[in-house]
């Protein structure tokens, strides 16, 4: 309890610098692994309580695996994985806080009985939009229940994610009528809240709720940290809305959708990806067009993006137990990559280690 106090200065001070500088986080991994000694709590604490899930983990598939829910995650840069992911259930309430060092393509599906709410705590400058648009750390995603997203997120950033059973939101005593029939509204829609008040109070109720949870008081104290983290989050909203602010953006623009109406249709069997090319760019624009939404969006072209996520599925098979007695060339070409010096050449340069060293590694 008493480092999280001493350490509550130095999260303030570190989101203002990171905001008023986006610079210091372009690509640094050494602020990557400041921003997890700040943000999380220590080993000591999380260890010591049960109630607090916290992993380090060395594959973005098993932290999509860890976070729970229909979640897929596929790597975009190259290098060698690093991601931390805390989690902590109090009631109705779950509390999340995951850190990559390396951009994500995020393709979600909520729970049909959950709103979430996620902020970020710093991004780096805009090589890569997240959500489609550039954005500062001044916004709040809302997400309804059953909300299909597809997140595009940079590197060395941590996100701050908070899940709440409907029930226990639409049907809070201090919730506006209003606000109500507005998160109803959404239906499965979510939508971005520019907002730096709501965003900042996301922020400082995550942080405030797990420094009295590390204090481990028992379960009518957690109760008590719910409501307030709860009660917290209603007024937020009833705030925004008085103050006509709760509009939202969903976050989508003409590059943006045809992206991802061109990543459906390469997302096919591997043998049809260049035809598939073609004919995403007779339906939706020039080829030249089609390339340019790619290269906004993930900062690749949609072939090298296509082959990204083929080695994406071919690491996953690599670490499926029940596919340990199949050879990893037999994987390869599965995922169509027919030339194993080539493949191999691939996988280390996305990857940062041999497929061999990954089976090895995780076996």
């Amino acid at each position: 309890m008493d480092r999280w106090r001493k350490d509550h200065r130095s999260r303030k001070r570190c989101a203002r610098d990171i905001d008023g500088n986006p610079s210091l986080v372009h690509g640094n991994a050494t602020l990557g692994t400041e921003m997890k000694a700040i943000w999380f709590p220590s080993r000591q604490v999380t260890e010591r309580l049960n109630i607090f899930q916290d992993q380090e983990l060395q594959d973005c598939g098993a932290q999509a695996d860890l976070f729970g829910g229909n979640r897929h995650y596929v790597q975009l840069s190259a290098g060698l994985f690093s991601g931390r992911l805390l989690a902590v259930d109090v009631g109705d309430l779950r509390i999340l806080i995951e850190y990559s060092n390396h951009r994500l393509e995020k393709e979600v599906k909520l729970e049909g009985d959950c709103f979430s709410f996620v902020t970020a705590v710093a991004l780096k400058p805009p090589d890569i939009a997240f959500g489609g648009v550039t954005r500062s750390t001044d916004w709040v995603q809302v997400c309804p229940p059953e909300a299909e997203r597809v997140a595009l997120t940079p590197s060395n950033t941590l996100f701050i994610y908070a899940r709440l059973k409907a029930t226990a939101l639409l049907e809070h005593e201090a919730l506006l009528p209003e606000v109500s029939d507005w998160l109803c509204d959404l239906r499965k829609n979510p939508v971005f809240v520019t907002s730096a008040s709501l965003a900042n109070r996301l922020r400082s109720n995550t942080l405030a709720s797990l420094e009295c949870l590390a204090s481990d008081a028992g379960h009518d104290y957690r109760a008590a940290v719910k409501q307030a983290f709860i009660f917290g989050l209603v007024t937020g909203l009833n705030f925004e809305w008085l103050r006509q602010n709760m509009i939202g953006s969903p976050g989508s623009t003409t590059s943006r959708d045809r992206f991802l109406a061109a990543r459906k249709l390469l997302l096919g069997k591997h043998e049809d990806v260049a035809k598939k090319f073609k004919s995403a760019s007779k339906n939706l624009g020039s080829q030249r067009v089609i390339e340019q939404a790619f290269s906004n969006q993930v900062n690749m072209g949609p072939l090298s993006y296509a082959r990204v996520v083929r080695l994406h599925n071919a690491r996953q098979k690599l670490l499926d137990a029940s596919l340990e007695n199949a050879s990893i060339g037999d994987i390869a070409a599965e995922e169509g990559f027919w030339d194993w010096s080539r493949f191999t050449t691939y996988y280390r340069r996305q990857f940062g280690e041999l497929p061999s060293e990954t089976r090895a590694r995780f076996g």
